[in-house]
């Protein structure tokens, strides 16, 4: 392979599209360690009336045996798609964007591994974009109907009645770096403007992830890296909601962080988010910032006091204190570089596999 200064990863592609696909339309799937999820989500895309043309799956721990169980998936199909499998080094937002690096097609859409798509889930999509002559929007979000008009936590109740928290539709960006959960909303027909988009299911333009791309401040599971992505492309294009783009989001319990990282990214990540983002919060939000993260402490330590045998909440709440400390002594940061191309699929032998060099 010439050298072209990007970053080989080793996979391969089937060429299987035929007519009747979204042309236009790529779908890119990052994965971690959660090989069964993944056959689940072909298997559901495979099943749709319109699918995209192109899949992409970037799998950030090849070790599970990924490449080869999809390979034997696809070669006992007629599948009417182009496959590309890539391996990656972990982390979601680099895989994501090894993801728009290797797709090929004029809108970029992201599942989850453990998503299911329901019927009519891409040509709803298409459409919003297609019908977008001006280019306004740069992105869509679909509606994960199993996590929408839900009962909420009683973590979030305390939180609305301490204050903590403030009462505005979902998917509407506050000045204390939160936002209300999709609990809360209830199912809908065609699109709405928001300010945050849910990471398990939205898609882009191409022209907007050639201005921007996801960030690698966040490492590894990412948390928050989807309101962060959402502010940044919010500040030049729209963002909407389509409430007929409907997904099942099944979390996987596989491939999560334990909760001493977790309480600590929960912090710093949203700190960063909130610093980066809005950098001349009132005194009001400041405080509203720190008081929820107390809250958040106080929480832990009530449920472990409850159920001392179990010490994952004292774990997430240690979590949450180095995250504050960390955050006060020494606050993250990170320049974002220009957008720009990083990855190509190299040239590697792969029984039974079309091989591509870029």
């Amino acid at each position: 392979m010439r050298d072209t200064g990007l970053i080989p990863l080793q996979g391969w592609k089937r060429s299987h599209s035929l007519p009747g696909c979204l042309e236009d339309c790529s779908l890119v799937v990052a994965t971690f360690k959660r090989p069964d999820d993944v056959l689940a989500l072909l298997a559901a895309v495979e099943r749709l009336e319109k699918q995209p043309a192109e899949i992409v799956i970037v799998d950030g721990y090849p070790a599970a045996g990924l490449g080869t169980r999809v390979l034997d998936w696809v070669e006992t199909r007629s599948v009417t798609f182009d496959l590309i499998y890539a391996q990656s080094e972990p982390g979601l937002t680099r895989q994501r964007n090894a993801g728009i690096d290797l797709s090929t097609r004029r809108y970029v859409c992201f599942l989850d591994d453990d998503a299911i798509p329901l019927d009519g889930y891409f040509e709803r999509i298409h459409e919003l974009f297609a019908a977008d002559t001006r280019h306004d929007i740069g992105a869509v979000g679909g509606c994960v109907m199993n996590e929408i008009d839900k009962p909420i936590s009683r973590r979030w109740r305390l939180r609305f009645a301490l204050g903590l928290a403030p009462r505005l539709e979902p998917m509407i960006y506050h000045r204390s770096c939160t936002h209300t959960p999709r609990g809360l909303m209830k199912p809908f027909t065609g699109a709405r403007r928001v300010d945050v988009l849910p990471g398990c299911t939205w898609s882009f333009r191409r022209e907007t992830l050639d201005v921007f791309r996801f960030s690698e401040f966040f490492q590894g599971y990412s948390q928050g890296e989807d309101l962060e992505m959402s502010l940044r492309v919010g500040s030049r294009w729209n963002l909407v909601c389509c409430g007929d783009a409907r997904i099942l989001h099944n979390a996987s319990p596989a491939g999560r962080p334990h909760q001493f990282l977790r309480g600590n990214m929960e912090v710093v990540n949203r700190f960063f988010i909130w610093k980066r983002h809005t950098p001349d919060a009132e005194w009001r939000y400041v405080a509203n910032f720190w008081l929820d993260i107390l809250f958040l402490q106080a929480m832990d330590f009530a449920w472990f006091c409850a159920k001392p045998w179990n010490a994952d909440p004292l774990r997430h709440a240690a979590g949450l204190t180095l995250g504050s400390l960390r955050c006060l002594v020494a606050p993250p940061r990170f320049d974002e570089p220009p957008a720009r191309p990083q990855y190509q699929l190299a040239s590697v032998e792969q029984p039974d596999a079309q091989v591509v060099q870029q």
